[in-house]
């Protein structure tokens, strides 16, 4: 069988913050048609990753790759291949969701013609037709989300890096995200970082833990309902290894 490129691949990325080891030597692989959780306490270092994998942060050490392409070499990428939501949503307060998803697009060189589709597609998608002309600063934290979620899928990107999705949704909105995530891989990578270990068990085909900056874990979920409480609870306690 002749070996496939990766959509994304992490080789021993590392990142200093403050002066501070953030993320050391992390390394992982994503397929398309995928989605990994990633997993790890507050400080980390998923946030950080998930910002040098979106492009928005340059690794001082290692490599990000696109399809084979490093990301430092061919910075594009992020703007073609890539669609983020980040933990705290970039809106612009005086502008309506209309009018955001419209500048999302500009950025991200779409035409005319196709932001006008885009936007009505994620506008129906995602539920937001009813606040289409609200302005952005008037919503409420889930709605933002949901225009986070829009702006992130409105370039058709062929990868999805998801930071606490589901933060501000009631239990109905968080279910039709499992479901339009669930849809939404089978053409695409997708890596969504979250607190809640039962999103991941429904959601997630791969699980990847982080502590202390580095990878303590990274393998295929295995169906064992609660398993991922206790392995994530071991690694946190200290007593579980990084694989080799």
């Amino acid at each position: 069988m002749i070996p496939t490129t990766p959509l994304l691949q992490l080789d021993r990325v590392g990142r200093r913050l403050a002066g501070r080891e953030v993320v050391r030597g992390v390394s992982f692989r994503l397929e398309r048609g995928e989605v990994m959780g990633l997993l790890g306490v507050n400080g980390a270092g998923k946030s950080t990753t998930l910002a040098m994998i979106a492009g928005a942060l340059a690794p001082d050490s290692g490599s990000v790759r696109i399809d084979g392409r490093d990301l430092a070499e061919a910075p594009e990428l992020a703007r073609t291949k890539i669609g983020w939501l980040p933990e705290t949503v970039p809106l612009w307060p005086e502008l309506t969701v209309t009018e955001t998803l419209d500048a999302c697009g500009r950025l991200h060189g779409m035409t005319r013609a196709s932001r006008n589709i885009a936007i009505e597609r994620e506008l129906l998608r995602l539920d937001l037709a009813p606040m289409a002309k609200r302005l952005c600063g008037q919503l409420s934290l889930g709605q933002k989300r949901r225009v986070g979620l829009a702006m992130a899928l409105l370039h058709d990107p062929e990868l999805l890096v998801l930071d606490e999705p589901n933060n501000g949704l009631d239990p109905v909105q968080a279910a039709q995200l499992r479901e339009l995530i669930g849809t939404l891989s089978r053409q695409r990578g997708t890596i969504l970082s979250t607190h809640v270990l039962a999103e991941v068990e429904a959601m997630c085909d791969r699980v990847v833990i982080l502590h202390e900056g580095a990878v303590r874990h990274d393998a295929s979920l295995s169906g064992d309902h609660g398993m991922l409480d206790r392995l994530f609870l071991a690694i946190v306690r200290g007593h579980a290894e990084a694989p080799a």
